[in-house]
């Protein structure tokens, strides 16, 4: 059975849902912007005073950047140990690679490989988090 007339219009569905949906965001976004500054600064200073954390919910966490990057040069190197895997290491010629007795093992290790590196990057990435708090 071929799935790639499904894939197609899924694919598509979901990149229309995704544009619409930062679109609906957006104009959210600028609403409450513009009843935050048609605000007077002393119903301002009364919500910062009811609630002390305003700062920190408005600013950007520095370190939320460390989970993706670490995610990222996780899977890279993944994907480098599967390419130096099926160039170097294993024991096969030319375009049977995929055939016989390594065709599965070769598509398993091409999967598994960049999703393990990407787990042991997030993985160090929970361990700086922790280590910096």
């Amino acid at each position: 059975m071929d799935l790639t007339p499904v894939l197609i219009v899924a694919t598509i569905f979901y990149f229309i849902y995704a544009i619409w949906d930062r679109i609906a965001t957006r104009k959210e976004r600028v609403k409450l912007l513009e009843s935050i500054a048609t605000m007077d600064p002393e119903t301002l200073a009364t919500l910062k005073n009811i609630n002390p954390s305003w700062e920190v919910m408005v600013k950007k966490d520095p370190k939320g950047i460390l989970r993706p990057a670490c995610l990222l040069i996780g899977l890279g190197l993944g994907l480098m140990v599967v390419w130096m895997g099926l160039t170097y290491w294993l024991p096969y010629n030319g375009a049977d690679c995929f055939d016989g007795t390594y065709g599965f093992i070769n598509s398993f290790l091409m999967l598994a490989t960049p999703l393990f590196f990407g787990g042991l990057g997030l993985l160090v990435a929970y361990l700086v988090e922790r280590r910096q708090k």
